[in-house]
């Protein structure tokens, strides 16, 4: 399993504006976390509406953090970016399998365990927790 681009960018972005712990527009965060401005944009509008940053119109405008940095698990971001941890196809698309083939499938009972031990591991990485890696300690 994989962390998409687009979580590994939003986990840098909240740890910016956590260590930051100040206002900052796009193009500041696009410029130190490295990701481009348009994805920038379109996960701080993620982020945004999910309440863990707060959004300012205006020319003083920008984005900070809403939560303390404690607050905010690796999950709530995979949560918000991408809906969640899913193992396997199944858990996304209840559809694709039928419910016979659910009761017969062993893999799935595992699979959801694994799931679930994810979820937990992710829900106590906190951002107060994370050293920023640009000076290569990780």
């Amino acid at each position: 399993m994989l962390i998409s681009r687009e979580v590994d960018y939003g986990v840098r972005i909240v740890l910016l504006l956590c260590e930051a712990n100040r206002k900052m527009d796009a193009k500041e965060i696009s410029e130190i976390s490295g990701v481009s401005i348009r994805f920038t944009l379109k996960i701080l509008g993620k982020l945004t509406s999910s309440d863990l940053v707060e959004s300012f119109r205006g020319a003083k405008g920008g984005y900070i953090i809403s939560k303390k940095p404690k607050e905010i698990s690796v999950y709530d971001i995979v949560r918000v970016l991408e809906g969640g941890i899913k193992v396997n196809g199944c858990f996304e698309d209840k559809t694709s399998c039928s419910p016979n083939k659910i009761a017969l499938c062993g893999l799935r009972c595992k699979l959801e365990e694994v799931n679930l031990k994810i979820e937990k591991e992710l829900q106590e990485i906190t951002m107060d927790k994370i050293e920023n890696c640009s000076g290569y300690k990780c």
